[in-house]
């Protein structure tokens, strides 16, 4: 493809997961990818090429943002998939209010700020059928699990951003929501770390077990229903292509049960089986 023609897309969070997988699926359609993360050092593995950008990118960072959009500035972008996050876990109770603001900072607040920055950029290049705004919620952007409350609550929100931009800019740039069911990556595995002292702030209290049970259920879910990340890429691309997108896309046949039992239950069932499938 003549390099003046391609059409390029900015992925963030590309150091695993969904994100990584989106850019060799990208770029085996014949996309320009450009892939970003907080830390170079994240995106060395990727093979070089002639349609591959790496470009560093805190969300969370207006002086980072610029900097992406200005290292973009020669490239035809026409679509933007906002795929960063990470999950802040524990009990509500528990969870400090700094905890709560870093969560919707980097998965709401950041989020917007990259849509906004890149959005004239896309308006700029995008041809007939083109253009596209794609966010990666959750599955717990439809329903809320115990010890997940910030994430819940942010993935909640994406939502809600997504269907408003739509709204808003939708006839001109469809605007595409995405979620996911289980996904293997490396998502859980973080999911201590961002827990910080959380350990030691349940001791003596009732979470403590509750807390230890917590990994265990999402490692047996994840056993039992987890797809590969390619699986997920494979189905945004299509978002990407089509030139009719669908305005949200679930991922998996677990996240479509899950609403659907959230849906047809009644309330207080459907809290008897989280309660009892996370100890509480």
């Amino acid at each position: 493809m003549p390099e003046a023609s391609r059409p390029w897309v900015l992925i963030t969070g590309c150091s695993s997961g969904i994100g990584k997988a989106l850019v060799s699926v990208c770029r085996d359609a014949a996309w320009g990818v450009v892939a970003t993360a907080r830390r170079p050092a994240d995106l060395a593995d990727l093979p070089a090429g002639g349609d591959l950008r790496r470009v560093s990118l805190d969300v969370t960072s207006a002086e980072s943002i610029n900097s992406a959009v200005t290292a973009c500035a020669g490239l035809r972008l026409v679509a933007l998939i906002n795929n960063a996050g990470y999950g802040q876990m524990g009990p509500l109770e528990l969870i400090r209010p700094e905890e709560l603001r870093a969560q919707f900072e980097t998965n709401v607040v950041g989020l917007q700020a990259v849509t906004n920055a890149f959005l004239p950029l896309i308006r700029k290049n995008a041809l007939k059928d083109e253009g596209r705004i794609i966010h990666v919620a959750s599955m717990l952007g439809r329903l809320s699990i115990p010890l997940a409350g910030p994430y819940n609550a942010s993935k909640h929100a994406v939502v809600a951003l997504a269907e408003t931009l739509r709204l808003e800019i939708g006839q001109e740039i469809p605007v595409v929501l995405v979620e996911p069911g289980a996904v293997a990556s490396s998502f859980r595995a973080t999911l201590a770390g961002a827990w910080g002292d959380l350990p030691e702030r349940v001791k003596g209290t009732r979470y403590e077990r509750v807390l230890t049970n917590f990994l265990k259920t999402r490692e047996k879910q994840a056993a039992h229903f987890a797809g590969s990340p390619e699986q997920a890429a494979r189905c945004i691309l299509k978002a990407l292509t089509q030139k009719h997108p669908p305005r949200r896309i679930l991922i998996r046949p677990e996240a479509r049960l899950a609403g659907w039992a959230k849906a047809v239950l009644p309330a207080a069932v459907w809290e008897w089986i989280l309660r009892r499938s996370y100890g509480l």
